[in-house]
């Protein structure tokens, strides 16, 4: 061969260029793939040092921070705000100033937490800046002493503020006023990310999201920072955290908006920046009524602009929607928060299913053990703050289990509280209906006699329900029809080979018709199973979805909670997830992408685990006993 080529210039050039035409095609996949838009363009702002004190310790000031929310709602702008929730300072003649958003009969905290429960319910997302963002309780020449002004952590002359034990006893106390004042934080910035690495391993054990960088690893990075690693350092196990930097930094003194925006599109990074709303204050003036007299709402001041486009935030928010950049919430930036860790079972010796068993708000797992035969439910706890241990898995009874046999919820009896669904491979086909502390038979029928290898529940039209799972072998799709008190077996499809595959469960006109898909790994073609209820047998249509072809299978689920159906692509092999927003029929947006999170083997699941009406995430891992849970704050009008 080697004697051929080199005789024969003409076959040398064929073979390079087949084998250079080889190369190109495995650069464009991997550009489309791994390189396809993985950062819209967008900016995320993030108030600083809001607080019971400093700027806002009056209701003047209470009522100008009111009126620059109101601005950036009115503009579309999502922003977070770093909450200091307790504020001190000790002035020069002695005077001690001390607040909480946790005293709850003074008249000022409650304006003051009415302001904050105002942007909380539009496009604020309020985290934890610290405790008191100072330190001691004595007059300092360096000033801090003062919120807002001093450093809380390892500040040099007090080796106290550098350990462990105080940054933990400063996160405890902190959450304890956000949590009297009715405020669930969803990230943590400390206060100048003045800390040490010992101590972040702390804030990471509450926070799966910090809206700050890493700083250990790097100063300003340009883009998040993913740790996929186990949480321990409080002693309630969680994975992974997400670090979001302001890279942009913020205005300095004698600066304008072009400080900002001067640096748009130099460099690829994601747009962060931070800002301190008191800077508005001299373009603000009172709200007069007709007869010329300050307007007060709520007890609390009324201000709003003196005119448009004045202010240094007003020019930014104008240039920056002229040049086509929305606000996102760092929501949107980072769509899922890390939140809990569960321990249910090893999946090789026990089957799981996720839902509404106890009419809770929050999802129960429900499990079933291979071994013992016992069904037990664990009433999930899910929240921004991972710090209390999950309640453990409750037996609520028991349920003979041979090979073959699969479970899913049922919610033919009640939606609510489900029941489950069992299919046993000597042909039989049980409903179990929940009767206040566990299970109970209520129906069987008779089916064909198969070994299943998983099962699920799809509603239709008029309360009829289908039943589909893949067979052991997973060679066919097996399944029966539900109508009234009659059930009906469906003749098995038979795929071409019996690989590995994922059915995905999907709403169609609503929740109560649901269809049966599956979808070719790292494409967007897939096929819809219907079923022909003439002939009782399954019918293959091709499906199309209206997103790029990229690495990794596809899920559905309303991640914003708008009602519209948004889209998944989930990369087990590179552990990240695609979240494309449904904007009308048919179309999708990408958002951003999350990870790297979780573990390579195992399985993802969708649902709503906090109750928040946005779908969540978990992953249930086969080698091990725990399923770790990211939660979903997405906001419904990112793109505006």
């Amino acid at each position: 061969m080697r004697i051929l080529i080199q005789k024969n210039t003409w076959l040398r050039y064929v073979i390079a260029g087949v084998v250079s035409f080889g190369l190109y095609l495995g650069l464009y996949h991997m550009m489309t793939v791994e390189g396809a838009d993985n950062n819209p363009r967008f900016m995320m702002i993030r108030l600083e040092d809001i607080g019971p004190g400093g700027y806002y310790s009056s209701l003047e000031g209470v009522g100008k921070l009111r009126a620059v929310l109101a601005y950036l709602n009115e503009q579309h702008v999502h922003y977070s705000l770093a909450v200091v929730p307790r504020w001190k300072n000790i002035s020069a003649d002695g005077t001690r100033y001390d607040r909480s958003i946790s005293q709850l009969s003074d008249s000022y905290v409650q304006a003051f937490n009415k302001v904050l429960r105002e942007a909380e319910q539009t496009n604020g997302t309020i985290g934890m800046h610290g405790y008191t963002h100072q330190v001691g309780d004595e007059l300092r020449e360096d000033g801090h002493q003062a919120s807002g002004i001093g450093n809380e952590f390892n500040v040099p002359d007090k080796p106290e503020t550098a350990t462990t034990a105080f940054a933990e006893s400063r996160v405890k106390e902190g959450l304890a006023r956000f949590q009297q004042a009715g405020f669930t934080p969803h990230f943590w910035e400390a206060p100048h990310y003045h800390t040490t690495p010992e101590q972040d391993k702390v804030f990471r054990s509450y926070f799966g999201l910090l809206y700050q960088p890493d700083t250990a690893v790097q100063v300003n990075p340009p883009f998040a920072q993913y740790e996929n690693a186990l949480n321990t350092s409080n002693g309630v196990p969680s994975l992974g955290n997400v670090h979001v930097p302001t890279t942009l930094s913020y205005i300095p003194s004698g600066k304008d908006e072009k400080f900002i925006l001067n640096q748009l599109g130099k460099i690829e990074r994601i747009n962060s920046f931070f800002y301190h709303p008191f800077l508005e204050f001299n373009f603000l003036e009172p709200v007069l009524d007709e007869w010329g007299s300050p307007v007060v709402k709520d007890g609390i001041p009324a201000y709003h602009y003196s005119g448009d486009n004045k202010s240094v935030l007003q020019k930014l928010i104008t240039q920056l929607h002229a040049k086509g950049y929305p606000f996102y919430s760092v929501h949107d930036y980072i769509p899922f928060t890390p939140a809990q860790r569960l321990k249910i079972g090893s999946a090789q010796s026990t089957l799981v299913q996720t839902g509404h068993l106890t009419s809770r708000n929050q999802v129960d797992v429900v499990t079933w053990n291979k071994k013992t035969a016992s069904i037990a439910i664990t009433k999930g706890e899910y929240s921004p703050i991972r710090s209390a241990a999950q309640p453990a898995p409750q037996v609520v009874g028991s349920i003979p289990y041979t090979d073959g046999a699969a479970f899913a919820l049922d919610s033919r009896l009640d939606r609510s509280k489900k029941g489950l669904w069992v299919v046993n491979p000597s042909g039989r086909l049980d409903e179990y209906s929940p009767d206040g502390s566990g299970f109970a038979k209520h129906q069987s029928w008779k089916i064909p006699a198969n070994r299943w290898y998983d099962l699920y529940e799809l509603r239709q039209p008029n309360g009829d329900f289908i039943l589909a799972g893949l067979s052991w072998d997973r060679s066919q799709l097996l399944g029966v029809y539900l109508h009234g008190k009659d059930v009906k077996p469906i003749k098995p499809y038979t795929f071409r080979s019996n690989s590995s595959r994922d059915l995905i469960v999907r709403n169609l006109a609503s929740p109560d018709r649901q269809g049966l898909f599956l979808f070719k790994e790292d494409t967007s073609q897939g096929v819809e199973f219907q079923l022909d209820k003439t002939v009782m047998q399954w019918k293959l249509a091709k499906v199309t979805l209206n997103i790029p072809d990229e690495l990794g299978n596809i899920r559905f689920g309303d991640f914003n909670g708008d009602g519209k159906e948004d889209i998944l692509r989930y990369d087990a092999k590179n552990l990240t997830s695609r979240v494309y927003q449904g904007t009308t029929e048919d179309e999708y947006k990408l958002l951003s992408v999350f990870g790297p999170w979780g573990r390579t083997s195992g399985r993802l699941i969708v649902d709503d685990f906090d109750g928040n009406g946005k779908a969540d995430i978990a992953q249930y891992p086969n080698d091990d006993a725990f399923m770790d849970v990211a939660l979903s704050f997405q906001s419904q009008n990112a793109k505006e």
